[in-house]
């Protein structure tokens, strides 16, 4: 359970490491008025889709991190 808590982690750290590289890359391309590679390269979308799933294994996370307590808990018991 615990590596599978770590990995989701791991994911979730570069998933807004990804969130980073596309929004400095989308900003750099606005800024120099290039906004028709921003729509090519459908970076909004992307971002946004990015965004909704770190929201999702934040959630995951957490569901594993709480089933992992009451285990624990129980075998204490």
């Amino acid at each position: 359970m615990t590596k599978l808590i770590n990995d989701y982690t791991k994911s979730c750290f570069m998933v807004k490491r990804r969130i980073s590289e596309l929004t400095r890359m989308r900003d750099s391309l606005m800024k120099s008025g290039n906004i028709l590679r921003v729509r090519e390269l459908d970076l909004d979308r992307r971002i946004e889709l990015l965004y909704e799933e770190h929201g999702e294994m934040q959630a995951v996370i957490a569901h594993l991190t709480a089933y992992k307590r009451r285990r624990e808990g129980i075998v204490e018991t």
